[in-house]
């Protein structure tokens, strides 16, 4: 399925756990969300961190909604706690089984997301690696000079906001210098067009999801 497509369908699913009290809907997201990570290949650690970090949360849920609420319902302290995972998993979809530029290429292409946006986006996230050496070389220097930068130091961030301004500009120059012109046409490189397949499983998996959220 397109990333673009993958994306609108997280986001329903995500709205119907938000308004929907149902610990089956909350069951089968979970166990389809695995299904497709596991398809994915995705590694051991991966899975065992997103387990552990929903313990917490899950534990806290159930625990409040239970003890604390009038009538001490255990369903929905399940519904509540089992809701965690499901948007833990959900969430892990996006993360996980594709790239950003992948993401954002395909909402340029099949949603005809604004280019430069989408263009924006992408050499932002591109500069953040950038910028994480830049504020460990600007703390080093500041050690050099006898002085301790935090992440309460109002110089740390002037530096890093100087710094970004100068990267903002080479990059703007970078894409015009690439032929890149705000509102051109533009054409795609190795475009794929969505085919029935991928529609007729997002409705698909909707209806499920519909069906699931139905059963009490």
């Amino acid at each position: 399925m397109k990333p673009a497509l993958k994306f609108i369908l997280v986001f329903i699913i995500g709205l119907e756990l938000a308004f929907v009290r149902s610990l089956w809907l909350n069951i089968l997201t979970i166990f389809a969300a695995l299904l497709y990570l596991f398809i994915k290949k995705i590694s051991l650690k991966k899975y065992l961190w997103l387990a552990i970090i929903g313990i917490m949360p899950a534990v806290g849920s159930w625990y409040m909604y239970f003890n604390l609420s009038s009538d001490h319902s255990e369903i929905f302290a399940w519904i509540m706690a089992t809701r965690v995972y499901a948007y833990i998993f959900l969430g892990s979809i996006i993360a996980y089984s594709q790239t950003t530029t992948e993401l954002m290429r395909s909402l340029e292409q099949d949603l005809k997301l604004n280019p430069t946006f989408v263009y924006g986006i992408l050499g932002a996230l591109n500069f953040l690696p950038k910028m994480d050496r830049q504020i460990k070389i600007i703390k080093a220097s500041g050690k050099m000079r006898g002085v301790r930068l935090t992440i309460f130091s109002p110089q740390l961030y002037m530096k890093a906001i100087y710094n970004s301004i100068v990267w903002s500009n080479n990059l703007s120059q970078a894409m015009y210098a690439h032929g890149f012109l705000e509102g051109a046409a533009r054409t795609q490189y190795n475009k794929k067009p969505l085919q029935l397949k991928e529609i007729s499983e997002f409705f698909a998996l909707i209806i499920l999801s519909v069906l699931a959220a139905l059963i009490k």
